[in-house]
């Protein structure tokens, strides 16, 4: 599957030099783990919420220290027309939880391994069926050959104690 039909669009961007205070502040109203630093559209990082404790923890002042002092770089961004299993394979490679999408370097959307996993939870669903279909259709035979060879069996213990009663 594509990401772009499995991507968010309505990805929150902050911009790389406004503050570690407004970044948190804009992931709460929007209620966002993360934000895509950009510049004109353009992706220049990353910030999750783990930065801002990573600001807190170096005892740094949120109201001063700028976005682009705490966010991920350089971030792999993706197509949209790229296919669902690269950026899984990505995701796993690099223990990342979420890529931004990009079509003429301008930021379109975000595809998180919640998104990937729900896709993933959809075509586990389809399997199941699949796999209940097949079962289904395998007891039905095993059920049709035991009934089959019940009946040779019977018939043949049939004829054996004919031929013997003939004796």
């Amino acid at each position: 599957m594509k990401l772009e039909e499995i991507m968010v669009t309505n990805v929150v961007q902050i911009r790389p030099d406004e503050t570690v205070g407004q970044a948190a502040a804009l992931m709460k109203q929007e209620a966002v783990g993360c934000l895509v630093a950009t510049t004109h559209g353009t992706v220049k990082g990353i910030i999750t919420d783990r930065d801002l404790l990573g600001c807190m923890q170096q005892t740094h002042d949120p109201r001063q220290c700028k976005v682009a002092t705490h966010m991920s770089r350089p971030v792999i961004v993706l197509k949209p027309d790229e296919d669902h299993i690269v950026a899984i394979d990505i995701m796993q490679r690099r223990r990342i939880k979420r890529l931004p999408l990009a079509r003429d370097g301008k930021l379109v959307g975000m595809v998180s391994l919640s998104d990937l996993a729900a896709l993933a939870e959809g075509e586990m669903h389809k399997v199941w069926a699949s796999w209940t279909a097949v079962a289904g259709i395998m007891r039905a035979q095993a059920v049709q050959v035991w009934t089959t060879r019940q009946g040779v069996e019977t018939r043949e213990k049939g004829c054996g104690e004919t031929r013997k009663s003939r004796n």
